[in-house]
């Protein structure tokens, strides 16, 4: 059989002839048997997914027997959930009459050996050869030659004598020396389209695109992994039709029937295959991308510290790490409290307002470094009274402990719109810092960031289409201002750390030890300080200190502040259990109720009747309370958001009043009622040594038993 690659795809009808994949001649090896090792698939090492026997194989012959029904290695863990549903189709090593993997290997290289030309490998896929043609050469010249493997710019590879020869000695003639086709020579996947079978193209298509190790399906979409060369971190960018396109064709060779020539012809990759891929869900065959690691990390199940980078096929977490850059010593109290010191010595120059923020910013370093493992974990809110204090200095020391990148820094969303935007992309990109630097305001409580942070997933519309997209959402939350702190229910959300540099000139201070460049330049070695206080920790069975407990988020406060604390480090989170406990939202409530009430006492009030009251009195209680609520735009009350403001807080008790719905003629009215102090609950008293009936137990007023 043979190809001619340069007659672009006919369409034409099913073919009578033999529509399996061809056999090598019998001159040339089996692709994974070569001279000098014995065949790979008889041994116990694992073998990748693309491993077959690149011979292609008889399966369409007598009784299905032929080549690649040798026995074949296990396959590989499969990746959680894509490959647990058995309704899927699955692609065997093997192949079939569609779909044929690249061999394991080359077949070039394997008929070098067996012909005993093959001298040594010369390392980026170029092989150092004796000439086949050494007979040709003059006297005194060199045998050897160099054969090239297949590449983007030579897709047959190249073959390479110094030698003067008596004809051309191209990588064609180099190939039909040793009886090698052409098709088999480019070392690819091969796939053929036929019709009725577009679920098993699509699979095919799937299983080229995981063979090449960063592409991955994530929250619904195809995306493709990149390490950037400067940094080292890692992302991950959603791959667009053409680009899909374009690394099917670089990856694999896909074939159409002839019916006018009856042979099968390369062609192009069917523009069907490419938009079923973006729009197909799973398909069971690309694993499944949950997060990334930029260092160690532990497993959310708790099976244990995953210290080599790839992809985690357990977690669906695709690391990217230098493993020589971490060393993790025994998890004891002992290598932990040295750990400690070393992350308590890049703070000296800080000057924060209390110990409890020295030991939140150390919170915060090791919630950076768990931060993959962490299912939930607040924000942070770093704070000053003055410019210059150093907060932003302060995270940029601490953004290193998540990753070796730069982190995300954007504007802190002004509007509900903006926010769901900003929440999406994040959870899309997964960076693993994101810094809403040198804020203009405090952090409103809008929907979308209150669920990104106690939810762990994120639900918003892709934009420009109608599909909700829902992703987890794991990046380290920071933020920056002068006198910035979260709002109502951001207060639960975000951890604050004060500096108070006392001086008066802030912003002309120096750092002189230059914490920023230290943890950059030994990045391994402070992660390694985090992991080495949170596993020393778990190794002690995780000894609780008395404290409150922080509902939302208790394993980061096991891991990331119980810890310090077993180490004799003041509570982290004090700031956020003060902000728990000193609730905005009931202030601003009580002071609206108390001046509503004042002004109308309990008598039904509608909404414009309030509204009219504080125009006229721009002095008056009243019309500061209602200036404070969240109501409020450019200046002036929106009456329709006061309107909802009320019935939000319809029932609600704040300072012994309650505002609740009123009777009115014309519309929804409102009154503030005052509650009186509750009932004393009365103590109860047991009558034991009374006769009569057997009361064990009363309450209100002495019973007399003496009465008939």
């Amino acid at each position: 059989m043979t190809y001619d690659h340069n007659t672009t795809d006919t369409a034409g009808h099913e073919p009578a002839v033999d529509e399996t994949f061809p056999s090598l001649p019998p001159s040339t090896p089996k692709i994974g048997e070569d001279a000098d090792a014995s065949d790979p698939t008889t041994t116990d090492e694992p073998v990748p997914a693309a491993a077959v026997d690149a011979t292609g194989g008889n399966e369409g012959g007598e009784g299905g027997k032929g080549e690649l029904d040798q026995a074949s290695p296990p396959l590989p863990p499969s990746t959680k959930p894509a490959r647990q549903d058995a309704s899927l189709p699955r692609l065997t090593r093997r192949g079939d009459d569609l779909y044929r993997p690249a061999p394991t290997t080359n077949p070039v290289v394997s008929a070098l050996k067996l012909n005993e030309l093959y001298r040594l490998d010369g390392g980026n896929g170029e092989h150092v050869i004796s000439c086949p043609w050494a007979s040709e050469h003059a006297a005194g010249d060199t045998r050897l030659a160099i054969y090239r493997e297949p590449t983007f710019d030579a897709p047959l590879g190249e073959f390479a004598c110094p030698c003067t020869h008596d004809a051309v000695r191209s990588i064609g003639a180099f190939l039909d020396q040793f009886g090698i086709d052409r098709m088999d020579a480019r070392c690819k996947p091969r796939i053929r389209i036929k019709d009725g079978e577009p679920h098993r193209l699509v699979a095919a298509a799937e299983q080229v695109l995981a063979d090449r190790g960063d592409v991955f399906r994530s929250n619904g979409v195809l995306v493709q992994v990149r390490i950037d060369r400067e940094t080292g971190d890692v992302s991950s960018e959603q791959l667009s039709e053409q680009s899909l396109f374009m690394h099917l064709s670089s990856g694999s060779d896909w074939e159409r029937f002839d019916g006018r020539k009856e042979d099968w012809r390369r062609c192009d990759v069917p523009p069907r295959i490419v938009s079923t891929l973006l729009r197909s869900q799973n398909s069971g065959v690309l694993p499944e991308l949950s997060g990334f690691a930029r260092q160690p990390f532990l497993r959310r199940d708790r099976s244990g510290l995953v210290e080599m980078p790839g992809y985690d096929a357990a977690s669906g977490v695709y690391a990217a790490f230098d493993p020589a850059e971490f060393d993790l010593p025994e998890p004891t109290r002992e290598n932990a409290m040295a750990a400690l010191g070393r992350l308590d010595a890049l703070l000296w120059e800080f000057e924060f307002e209390a110990d409890t923020d020295r030991a939140g910013t150390l919170c915060m370093m090791l919630t950076a470094a768990i931060r993959d493992y962490l299912p939930l974990a607040p924000a942070f809110n770093i704070t000053a009274s003055s410019p210059g204090s150093g907060k932003s200095y302060l995270a940029s020391v601490i953004a290193p402990f998540a990753g070796p990148g730069l982190p995300r820094n954007i504007s802190y969303p002004a509007t509900n719109e903006e926010a769901a935007k900003v929440v999406l992309s994040i959870a899309l990109e997964k960076p693993a810092v994101v810094l809403f630097d040198d804020m203009n305001g405090d952090w409103l409580p809008h929907g979308a960031m209150n669920r990104m942070l106690t939810s762990g997933t994120v639900s918003e519309r892709m934009l420009g289409t109608n599909r909700v997209v829902t992703a987890p959402a794991s990046s380290l939350v920071i933020g920056t201002g002068n006198n910035i702190r979260p709002l109502r229910d951001m207060g639960r959300r975000v951890a604050s750390i004060y500096l108070l540099p006392q001086t008066e000139a802030a912003a002309m201070r120096s750092f002189t030890g230059k914490p920023d460049e230290e943890v950059r330049r030994n990045r391994g070695r402070y992660v390694s300080d985090a992991l080495t206080i949170v596993r020393a920790f778990e190794a002690a069975g995780r000894p609780m200190s008395d404290v409150p407990n922080v509902v939302g988020f208790e394993e980061w406060s096991v891991l990331c502040r119980h810890s310090l604390m077993w180490l004799g480090k003041p509570d982290p989170a004090s700031s956020l259990i003060a902000q728990i406990s000193h609730d905005p939202d009931a202030e601003l409530l009580a002071d609206l109720l108390r001046a509503w009430n004042a002004t109308f006492g309990e008598r039904s009030t509608m909404v414009r009747q309030v509204l009219s009251n504080v125009e006229r009195n721009d002095n008056s209680d009243l019309h500061d309370a209602v200036m404070e609520l969240p109501c409020v735009e450019r200046g002036y009350v929106n009456q329709s958001k006061f309107g909802r403001y009320l019935a939000r807080n319809k029932n609600r008790i704040v300072a012994g009043l309650q505002l609740v719905e009123a009777p009115h003629s014309e519309r929804k009215a409102w009154a503030v009622k005052r509650i009186g102090k509750p009932l004393d609950k009365p103590e109860p008293r047991f009558f034991a040594e009374k006769p009569g009936p057997v009361i064990e137990q009363a309450w209100t007023t002495p019973i007399d038993f003496n009465v008939p």
